[in-house]
Formats: C-alpha cells, structure tokens, sequence
C-alpha cells in the first residue's frame, strides 16, 4: 500500500495547479516575514506588573472599614426586627367590626 489510501468510497482525482510566479513569490514573501519576526526579539516594552501588597494603611480608610464593619450587624438586627414585626402584624387576626 506504498503510498495509497484505502477507501472504498469513489475518490476525485483533482488536477494540481501550478502557482503562478507572482503567487509563488508572495507566498515566500510571507514565509520570509514569518521567519523574521519570529526569530527577532520585541522590541516592545514588557506589560507592568501590578504593584506588589503594602501593609502601609490609611488611617482615614482604616476608620471608614470599622464604621460599616461594626454597623453591619446593627443593620441587619433591625433589618430582622421590621421583618419580624411586620410577620407578627400580618398574623394577627382582623380587628372585630362594631
């Protein structure tokens, strides 16, 4: 089977067709460019990388985290307690007509 296929399905023979020159110069010049600027370093500058974590804080930003982190459980027991007040109201029964 030296270079043959096998396939029992009717195969096109397509004739191959020459490129012309004008493609075939082209195609290398492209191939060349390709080469090329592969093989030659950037000439870009490499991307910053972030900047690295400090311990330094901000004494005015450091205030502000406390503020909402010790507000935060204020916020959500009154949250809870309007919504629990709200479910009691609701189950009562409806006040008697006179």
């Amino acid at each position: 089977m030296s270079g043959e296929a096998e396939n029992h399905v009717k195969t096109a023979i397509v004739p191959v067709q020459k490129a012309s020159s004008a493609e075939q110069a082209a195609t290398t010049a492209v191939l060349e460019d390709m080469q090329r600027t592969g093989l030659e370093p950037l000439h870009t500058a490499p991307a910053p990388t972030a900047a690295p974590f400090s311990w330094d804080l901000d004494p005015h930003e450091m205030a502000k985290l406390m503020s909402a982190v010790m507000t935060l459980p204020m916020v959500f027991w009154s949250t809870g307690l309007s919504l629990a007040y709200s479910l009691w109201l609701s189950s009562l029964p409806p006040a008697p007509e006179r």
